[in-house]
């Protein structure tokens, strides 16, 4: 009987232990916000037959998990010779990648235009800032639209 008892007790202090133990590990803070400072850029354009390189238009951004859609107002012109928009805002808590898109040609009929999906880039978990370039390129998808394609020329993260 006296050894049950024993056995109850050590029991009880073996539970109870791993309970304050368990409450008093710490939880993995959430992942903090992430500053994106961005530039998209066309390397080539055919309005109209211009194959020079020109601004980009009708910009997108997206994230994973989805945050606000990029504004035209948040984009700012950089001229010659980049020719390009820097935008700068910030990621959602836990943003895991972030992807732009452009359009480099615009006026084609019967077809028209198209902005491809990709440019995406993953997000490092312990990034609180990223840098990143994109890279934009536009060709005839015969016998059909002109569609633009970005990708990531250039990245940073701290």
């Amino acid at each position: 009987m006296r050894s049950l008892r024993r056995v109850l007790a050590l029991a009880s202090t073996l539970v109870t232990s791993g309970a304050l133990l368990a409450v008093a590990v710490q939880q993995p803070a959430a992942a903090a916000a992430v500053t994106l400072t961005g530039t998209i850029r066309c390397q080539n354009v055919n309005y109209y037959g211009d194959t020079t390189r020109w601004y980009p238009n009708s910009v997108g951004m997206s994230s994973a998990p989805s945050g606000p859609a990029l504004s035209p107002g948040e984009l700012v012109a950089v001229p010659y010779p980049t020719y390009g928009f820097r935008f700068t805002r910030t990621l959602p808590n836990g943003a895991t990648s972030v992807a732009a898109t452009a359009l480099c040609s615009s006026g084609h009929s019967p077809y028209g235009d198209w902005s491809q999906a990709g440019g995406s880039i993953a997000i490092p978990a312990w990034a609180t800032s990223a840098t990143i370039a994109w890279s934009c390129y536009t060709a005839p998808v015969n016998p059909g639209p002109w569609m633009t394609t970005c990708s990531v020329e250039s990245s940073s993260f701290s």
